[in-house]
């Protein structure tokens, strides 16, 4: 009883924390969706489908990234002793945020105005200062 109890523990703290990933993945995508809506409708990102599904393209493009990812690594990285585990988790990292790099870029080039309104403060926002962000935050998981 007190295996099962340890073993049931063990994966609701798994469980908890691939919970609190997808979270914090969902709360910024909206968080970002809300900045994206509440700007202007002129000038702004609120009056273009594309210009408000940039968030959205980040997500979903970042799922078909990491799916090739785990076929890339799974050929590169043969996995025959435990220490071999880190080798594979650290390349997953590096081979997704390399091949998500170039994505960024082309979807903030193509589908973010070359500048835009966030507010009355932001009022000149390049294309370029957008997709800084997400790289920043892409290469700082390293």
């Amino acid at each position: 009883a007190c295996i099962a109890d340890n073993v049931g523990d063990n994966v609701g703290d798994i469980a908890g924390m691939g919970a609190d990933l997808f979270g914090s993945l969902a709360e910024s995508t909206c968080a970002a969706l809300v900045i994206a809506a509440a700007s202007p409708a002129v000038g702004g990102l609120s009056g273009s489908y594309p210009f408000m599904m940039f968030p959205v393209l980040i997500s979903s493009t970042g799922i078909l990234i990491g799916l090739a990812t785990i076929l890339i690594v799974r050929m590169a990285y043969t996995i025959k002793e435990f220490s071999d585990i880190e080798k594979a988790l650290k390349g997953v990292l590096m081979v997704s945020t390399v091949i998500q790099t170039p994505v960024v870029v082309a979807l903030a080039y193509f589908f973010l105005p070359e500048s835009f309104i966030l507010d009355e403060k932001l009022d000149n926002v390049k294309w370029w200062g957008a997709m800084v962000s997400v790289l920043m935050g892409l290469w700082s998981g390293l």
